[in-house]
């Protein structure tokens, strides 16, 4: 977002880091989902990945927006 020069939409804000004081949007994942989308809940038959035991969005277990947490199942 940071690199969108005059379109960004947050320009006084720090972005891309997470620190006191920066926009943060965080999704907490269990596992890569780089290696396997469906820890994101995605369906595995979509990119070919091995399926999951029970495939869910229960491996997303935090999830903050502007700072404030809507999920933690975090123990």
């Amino acid at each position: 977002m940071a690199l969108t020069g005059q379109m960004n939409p947050y320009p006084k804000a720090k972005l891309g880091v997470i620190e006191e004081g920066a926009y943060a949007d965080i999704i907490l994942v269990d596992g890569n989902p780089l290696e396997d989308l469906s820890v994101i809940g995605a369906s595995p038959s979509m990119f070919g990945a091995e399926p999951r035991p029970t495939p869910s969005v229960d491996t997303i277990p935090l999830v903050m927006k502007d700072g404030r947490i809507y999920k933690n199942t975090l123990e």
